[in-house]
């Protein structure tokens, strides 16, 4: 992957000077921050893809900055975060293998240093609202020791939108998860959490100082299951009879729209907004069926429809020139680590990262440094990789993640362990995705020169002793909220 010579860089800079705000000498020398992730929010969920969608906010938002095309994440929840925070590969810091179960003794490790805390170094002031995911049962993995000068949210996969209750797939877990900072809070008890959560971030933003630089994260519950939502919202979907499931989680969508609205204008009205860049994206494809059309696959899988996200990024002071469009160049989740430290005037060198700086390409229209990513590597009870290198993707292994709950012998017995395992079940997957994106010719056995291609890359990034070993350790029944009140708690394992 090539990156542009040196010279332009620095001269671009100086030409494009509202490109790098931090690099000028403007009186607000660094932006305020925005970055909001919607949860399960598929390709087929918004407006500029399906206009049976009514999200007119993020649709007026999307239209005015860039629309990210070929935005990939990962698979599911905790490692699409975990890949966000550290600007790593999930592969490279062992949290590939699904999600963070509420009973599972571990977190994004503490020898990271995550987003939040290189801003911290720069100045920022810096925010979480929402969804963690990224491990609770020690303190230090929890928001506020990991960079986030305040937090308000929830540490676990997910809970009721009205009552905060989590519960696991089996129904042995089982508590109230919504904390203020580190401490237990009811406030907002009975308000959706869509509501409460924008209403959270609205108070942030009007608390705020003016003069020093905000990073505000807000991870939305929305729109993940339980599919709940005010029936006003679904309504506008179905005006008359029993509402069903698709208008309910469309209505969830509308509701999203609703709270971003609220986020933007408090900005608006706090006069920060045209000194705001606002990142938008979902952490994974949509769960169900149709929500990814015309991709194939949903959440939980490796095709393109578990992985390829919307996303887009507004900026008013973004040259207007490269305002209200599209792009095809290829974006990766972990390319907004990088991207947001260089809007923020982060001058350290980074060292192990797997993402880019995509600035000047989202900004400025340079072709993007992006030429290759890896979908994933998961040894974890059976074999899965996957990659892209231009138009090409092949799949190595199993397409579909397993479900949390099958058990590990029977999985084992079960299913290849390994590339020699993989590939001689022929589990072999490639594709054209530039003439065919839904992924319907595979071409494993028609063009096998770019196949072996593809497969050579696999095995260099196997054989580099850099691929970590799936962080998954046995649950603990010490992790049940009836140990600590009725509350999800920390306090049962201890950080690494």
């Amino acid at each position: 992957m090539t990156r542009p010579p040196h010279h332009l860089l620095l001269y671009s800079l100086l030409l494009l000077g509202t490109l790098y705000p931090c690099m000028t000498r403007r009186k607000v020398s660094q932006p305020h921050i925005v970055l909001i992730v919607a949860d399960d929010l598929g390709y087929n969920d918004v407006p500029w893809h399906n206009p049976t969608i009514i999200s007119p906010h993020l649709q007026d938002l999307a239209k005015a900055g860039v629309i990210l095309e070929q935005n990939y994440v990962q698979t599911k929840c905790s490692p699409s975060r975990a890949a966000l925070m550290t600007g790593r590969y999930p592969f490279h810091i062992g949290r590939q293998h699904e999600s963070l179960p509420p009973q599972m003794p571990t977190g994004l490790s503490t020898k990271y240093r995550i987003l939040p805390e290189r801003l911290q170094e720069v100045g920022y002031a810096t925010h979480a609202v929402g969804k963690w995911h990224l491990g609770f049962c020690d303190w230090d993995y929890t928001p506020t020791r990991r960079g986030f000068g305040t937090f308000f949210g929830f540490y676990t996969h997910g809970a009721d939108y009205y009552e905060r209750q989590a519960t696991d797939s089996e129904g042995v877990f089982k508590g109230y998860d919504l904390r203020s900072n580190e401490s237990v809070t009811h406030e907002g008890e009975g308000e959706y959490s869509a509501q409460l959560f924008s209403r959270k971030a609205v108070e942030v933003i009007e608390s705020h100082e003016g003069k020093q630089p905000m990073f505000l994260y807000l991870a939305f519950q929305s729109i993940h299951k339980p599919i709940q939502v005010p029936d006003q919202y679904s309504r506008r979907y179905q005006p008359y009879g029993k509402l069903t499931k698709d208008s309910k989680r469309k209505g969830m969508i509308t509701a999203l729209d609703e709270a971003v609205k609220n986020v933007t204008t408090a900005l608006k009205q706090s006069k920060m907004y045209r000194d705001t860049v606002i990142i938008f994206l979902s952490d994974n494809g949509g769960a169900d069926k149709d929500a990814n059309w015309p991709l194939r696959g949903r959440k939980n899988s490796v095709w393109e429809g578990g992985t390829r996200s919307v996303a887009f990024v507004s900026y008013p002071r973004m040259p207007k020139r490269y305002r209200g469009r599209s792009t095809d160049d290829l974006f990766h989740i972990v390319d907004w680590y990088p991207t947001i430290l260089a809007l923020a005037g982060y001058s350290k060198q980074l060292t192990d990262m797997d993402g880019y700086d995509q600035w000047l390409s989202l900004a400025a229209g340079w072709p993007g440094p992006r030429t290759e990513l890896v979908y994933n590597i998961n040894t974890a009870l059976r074999f899965t990789a996957a990659i892209r290198a231009g138009k090409w993707k092949l799949i190595w292994g199993y397409p579909e993640g397993l479900r949390s709950n099958v058990p590990r012998k029977e999985t084992r017995a079960a299913f290849a362990q390994t590339l020699r395992e993989a590939r001689s079940s022929d589990l072999l997957y490639l594709f054209n995705l530039e003439t065919d994106p839904s992924e319907t010719v595979n071409l494993a056995h028609e063009n096998k020169q770019v196949m072996k291609i593809l497969m050579k890359k696999i095995r260099r990034i196997m054989k580099s002793g850099e691929v970590v070993k799936p962080d998954t350790p046995f649950l603990r029944e010490r992790s049940n909220p009836k140990y600590y009140g009725g509350y999800v708690s920390p306090g049962w394992c201890k950080a690494k």
